[in-house]
């Protein structure tokens, strides 16, 4: 028994479409899909296109990410006429406006339908509880160093979790359960020019059948999409938010939160009166020079020496063994 498990595509179709053509070869039996299937690429269209053909013709358990959620939120403010809480197109809120002005009825209605959490079960098998943030929450994070891990296996009935949203893969054991992590498809941590998935086997020991994971990391054309981000728009769109997501493909270092948790509080502390998404460039710019984040608006010559995809295997990374 083989269970793909894909999250936090960021609508970029190049990483997905890698990792699907892998986990095919591979012969997975079902594929756990753990929400942010969009945003921060430029691919919204070619992404949720192509997941509506894949769970056709795939066993698949989908989950709702905290970018979909963002969605609904956005949808429901703009229905109501809460005209402060629009998103606009600046470095706080343009990366979002840009995919959601992509988004159909049927995307809504498909966001909608998704659950934050289930338990799988399978006969023979340990049930397993997943979700993309926590059982209770899109945008809860359960780092593997943190305390929170320890709290929710001590909560949920089954043996196993699998979470995402981090963007940080890996594994942790408390007592008898475990906690794993899949990593980031869209744009991954630490793994720069990869995208990280995971397989759980299905094996079979002697007090009984456990699942060990597998961590994949699979090449695909990084370049591509980084140039993609410039030329479809994206990048003017979203400002100093994708000069990090950008820079985040490019070397693996992800410096998105920081700067817009710094850009507010340099707000704030200048007296400033707006709120998210109304926080002015200057303080972005600020932000991003404190942490180091380049403007690629005006440094995308350097893009073009980026190394050329790299198609020599695949990296894996296998968990415990029974």
């Amino acid at each position: 028994m083989k269970i793909a498990v894909i999250s936090d595509i960021h609508s970029n179709i190049v990483a997905f479409r890698a990792c699907v053509d892998y986990l095919e070869e591979e012969g997975c039996d079902e594929y756990f899909l753990l929400g942010d299937y969009v945003s921060d690429t430029p691919y919204t269209r070619e992404t949720l296109d192509f997941l509506y053909e894949f769970i056709q013709s795939h066993v698949c358990y989908l989950l709702r990410g905290n970018r979909e959620e963002y969605m609904l939120v956005q949808r429901e403010d703009r229905l109501a006429g809460r005209e402060e809480k629009k998103w606009i197109y600046n470095s706080a809120s343009g990366n979002l406006l840009y995919t959601y002005e992509q988004l159909t009825e049927q995307d809504i209605a498909f966001f909608e339908r998704l659950p934050i959490s289930f338990v799988y079960e399978k006969e023979g098998y340990p049930s397993i509880t997943c979700a993309h943030g926590s059982p209770e929450s899109t945008r809860e994070l359960l780092q593997l160093d943190g305390e929170r891990v320890a709290k929710w296996l001590q909560r949920i009935p089954t043996d196993y979790l699998i979470c995402a949203h981090t963007h940080r893969k890996g594994m942790k054991t408390v007592g008898k359960k475990q906690y794993y992590n899949p990593g980031c498809v869209g744009i991954a941590m630490e793994d720069k020019g990869y995208a990280q998935c995971m397989i759980l086997h299905g094996k079979e020991c002697g007090a009984g059948n456990l699942w060990e994971p597998e961590f994949l990391k699979v090449p695909y054309d990084m370049p591509r999409v980084v140039r993609d981000i410039r030329k479809r728009g994206l990048l003017e769109a979203g400002g100093w938010f994708v000069n990090s997501s950008i820079q985040n493909l490019l070397t693996g270092i992800n410096r998105s939160a920081p700067l817009v948790d710094l850009a507010g509080r340099l707000s704030a502390e200048a007296g400033e009166t707006g709120v998210w998404p109304h926080i002015r460039e200057i303080y972005f710019a600020m932000a991003a020079k404190e942490l180091q984040i380049p403007d690629y608006r005006s440094e995308f010559a350097g893009m073009d020496q980026t190394e050329p995809y790299d198609q020599r295997g695949f990296a894996l990374e296998r968990g415990k063994e029974c």
